[in-house]
């Protein structure tokens, strides 16, 4: 595992509109976890795809009083923290640049889901997914606190160099999750091609990764993945995706995209 991780430096998306606010509520656990606890900065700001989407039905008052219950958590435990309200029409720049500012190794963002549980992302978090300059972690509202079981998806028979990094960074942050969490690490890697079944005791090696958890399928990126996931119990799932930028980060639909779709658990997203 890279000695250069760590997940010190947390922005936390808080969305006002809604009344759970999921990310906020897994940084406080991390806080508890992480040796030294973890750095919380608030980035407090509504999304213009959700009030375009609600038309005239909203009302929003977000007081003092709305701020103190928000901060209460972190006041109680004596948790250091910062926060920032803006108002943008490009949430996903202005989130994006905050972690910069703040340095962050982590932005956490809450998923509200649709009624069948599946992910329900807005266009801003799409995008924010496909450009942030750190980890982004997508918190679902029916996952529990407790970390007992962490999935790293990678594709190790590949020599393209991009993806071999994706690989190393995947397998880096779901160690580094295991050892703080006390957590079981599983490894799936799927084949589409029956002749190009991949040679499992290599990948028990490259991935460091205990017989029994080490899952090898055939099939489609999104099949398997989610029914690993679904059959482990998966608490969260590690993925990679590629960043894009003009044309192509507009675009919808990519293999990432689709698979954090079908996952009923916290999604960690790297790029």
């Amino acid at each position: 595992m890279s000695n250069d991780l760590k997940l010190k430096n947390v922005v936390v998306a808080i969305d006002p509109l809604e009344s759970n606010q999921y990310s906020l509520k897994r940084a406080l656990k991390m806080n508890d976890v992480l040796d030294g606890g973890i750095n919380i900065h608030l980035f407090i700001s509504l999304e213009m795809d959700k009030l375009h989407k609600m038309h005239d039905t909203f009302e929003l008052s977000c007081d003092g009083e709305w701020f103190n219950e928000l901060v209460k958590p972190m006041v109680d435990a004596g948790i250091d923290y910062t926060s920032e309200v803006i108002w943008t029409d490009a949430w996903h720049r202005s989130i994006a640049e905050t972690c910069k500012k703040y340095d962050a190794d982590l932005v956490i963002i809450s998923d509200f889901a649709t009624e069948d549980g599946r992910t329900d992302l807005t266009p801003s978090k799409w995008s924010l997914l496909r450009a942030s300059v750190c980890p982004v972690l997508i918190v679902h509202p029916q996952s529990t606190l407790t970390r007992n079981t962490i999935l790293s998806a990678v594709n190790m028979q590949t020599d393209n160099p991009r993806y071999v990094e994706f690989n190393e960074k995947i397998l880096n942050y779901s160690e580094l999750l295991a050892t703080k969490y006390g957590a079981e690490k599983h490894v799936v890697n799927g084949y589409e091609d029956g002749m190009e079944y991949p040679d499992r005791a290599k990948l028990l090696r490259d991935t460091n990764t205990k017989q029994e958890n080490l899952h090898i399928k055939q099939g489609g990126p999104r099949a398997i993945i989610s029914e690993v996931a679904t059959e482990i119990e998966a608490d969260i799932v590690v993925i990679g995706t590629l960043a894009r930028s003009g044309i192509m980060a507009a675009m919808r639909g990519n293999k990432s995209e689709r698979i954090i779709r079908e996952l009923k658990c916290d999604v960690m997203v790297l790029n």
